[in-house]
């Protein structure tokens, strides 16, 4: 297990030089000069080549990577061009929203997503069952920006609930600051409780017929009791693994959400700074969350190399 766990982190250093490099060459390839963005298009070419020059711009593509991947390593991302201050302090700001965000809207889903799952599979094509598939197919398709508006017009606008955006801060209260995220965490969630729950339904009906759930019947056990102790452990696996991809999607997704609720996350960060051809600050969010994605997949396998043996290549 430890020869296995020391390769697992090594191969994620690996890829994750590979992802920064990615990251990297795809925003340095895009059209624009980030020095005529700061300077303006009536810079003078010396003044322009000066600016260039201090940013390290004319240096080989390779050493500005190996120098971005150097600073990224030590919290320094270099200064923002829109906003000009430390990307770093930029990023620490938002992730104060996006975070929390994400944990809750994760949460939520796991709820929603499980309980739906074992409901249906413990009568499979009863009533529970058939609300269960519909909105499994209906999470699935709906957009999470479209069910924001839709929640933000019932809770919001209709019945006055809820507020309808805007993050009034930490400092206004842990109440205030997480009453504000319910709506948004809960547009991110609802479609990763939908894939979710139809994973889950299906995991929990393929172990339904396996030999160890009719012994534990047999034994006396009902067939809710059994399926809740020896079929969900065993459905855990494939679970696990959506769970694994969900991180990505819901990343993916606070970048709409953020701004339909107008949540400083960073989500809204990389729009902003896409939006004004902040190469800086958009390299920095774009590595934090390539990161973040692999190392919660990373996280994801070991989990399932420690709760199913089966999963361990021989050492």
């Amino acid at each position: 297990m430890a020869g296995l766990l020391l390769r697992r982190i090594l191969g994620l250093g690996a890829l994750l030089v590979v992802v920064s490099l990615l990251v990297f060459v795809a925003f340095d390839l895009l059209p624009g000069d980030p020095a005529a963005v700061m300077l303006g298009t009536s810079a003078r070419p010396d003044t322009l080549a000066a600016l260039r020059a201090e940013l390290g711009l004319d240096r080989p593509v390779l050493l500005r990577w190996l120098a971005w991947l150097g600073g990224a390593l030590t919290g320094d991302f270099g200064r923002s061009l829109t906003y000009g201050m430390p990307v770093s302090g930029l990023i620490a700001q938002r992730m104060a929203v996006t975070l929390p965000l994400a944990v809750m809207a994760l949460a939520l889903a796991l709820a929603l997503g499980l309980c739906a799952g074992f409901l249906a599979a413990r009568r499979p094509g009863g009533l529970t069952d058939r609300l269960a598939v519909v909105f499994a197919q209906a999470g699935m398709a709906v957009p999470n920006f479209w069910i924001g508006l839709l929640l933000i017009l019932v809770f919001a606008t209709t019945l006055g609930w809820m507020p309808a955006g805007g993050f009034p801060g930490w400092a206004a209260g842990t109440g205030a600051a997480l009453g504000s995220l319910v709506l948004p965490a809960t547009a991110l969630a609802l479609p990763q409780a939908a894939v979710l729950c139809r994973v889950a339904r299906g995991a929990l009906l393929e172990t339904a017929g396996e030999d160890f759930l009719r012994t534990a019947r047999a034994k006396g056990l009902s067939h809710t009791a059994a399926l809740l102790r020896h079929g969900a452990p065993n459905a855990l696996p494939p679970i696990l693994t959506v769970v694994g991809f969900q991180f990505a999607f819901l990343i993916a997704g606070a970048v709409l959400v953020e701004n339909v609720f107008a949540l400083p996350g960073l989500g809204q960060l990389a729009y902003q700074a896409l939006a004004q051809r902040d190469l800086v600050t958009l390299q920095a969010v774009a590595l934090l969350l390539a990161a973040g994605v692999v190392v919660v997949n990373a996280a994801v396998d070991l989990v399932q190399v420690w709760i199913d043996p089966r999963a361990r290549s021989p050492s």
